[in-house]
């Protein structure tokens, strides 16, 4: 059901909306989001959607979460106490199981991995599964293979382009046998 805009102003609206997002660029730089919310405010962008995070500091110092969807992004909308005028944007949403990070899926079912990765795939993850020098622990990787994996079986350093560092136990282990230190 679409609405006009003093339409959806004369009523209130809870729970959670799909929406889209349209500008990701706060002037404000506080994550803030304009959406295409249509079961709300039809074609009408909505006014700025404040953020919700899993931290944020006090005035002062700064600190906290900052996490922004890109443009054009599935997200999740409510409406603080119903005010179609104060948007709130809650998370985002996937629109199907191909948009989710590969190494998110690959993970333990009892212990899946948890996976933050940027629309140019540079992916941080954190990772129950066996140690190995691709996976298991801290593993940061770039789009062209830069990878930084840390585990209990070392510390694993490779370039993408044929450099790579391991440390394991009381080695160090440069390019593959080049160098190696004990």
């Amino acid at each position: 059901m679409t609405l006009s805009v003093s339409s959806a102003l004369a009523r209130n609206f809870y729970g959670k909306y799909r929406g889209t997002v349209l500008n990701n660029v706060d002037p404000e730089r506080r994550g803030r989001l304009t959406l295409l919310v249509s079961d709300v405010t039809g074609e009408t962008p909505t006014n700025w959607a404040e953020p919700v995070v899993p931290l944020a500091g006090p005035t002062g110092l700064p600190m906290g979460m900052y996490v922004v969807p890109p443009i054009g992004a599935a997200v999740w909308v409510e409406f603080e106490q119903g005010d179609a005028e104060k948007p709130i944007w809650v998370g985002c949403r996937w629109g199907s199981s191909a948009d989710v990070p590969l190494s998110a899926t690959i993970g333990l079912p009892a212990s899946p991995n948890i996976c933050m990765q940027t629309l140019g795939q540079h992916m941080l993850m954190l990772s129950d599964m066996v140690p190995s020098p691709e996976t298991g622990g801290i593993v940061l990787k770039s789009l062209t293979g830069a990878k930084i994996v840390v585990n209990d079986m070392g510390i694993f350093i490779d370039n993408g382009k044929g450099a790579s560092i391991t440390l394991t136990a009381n080695m160090v282990n440069v390019n593959l046998g080049a160098l190696v230190v004990t």
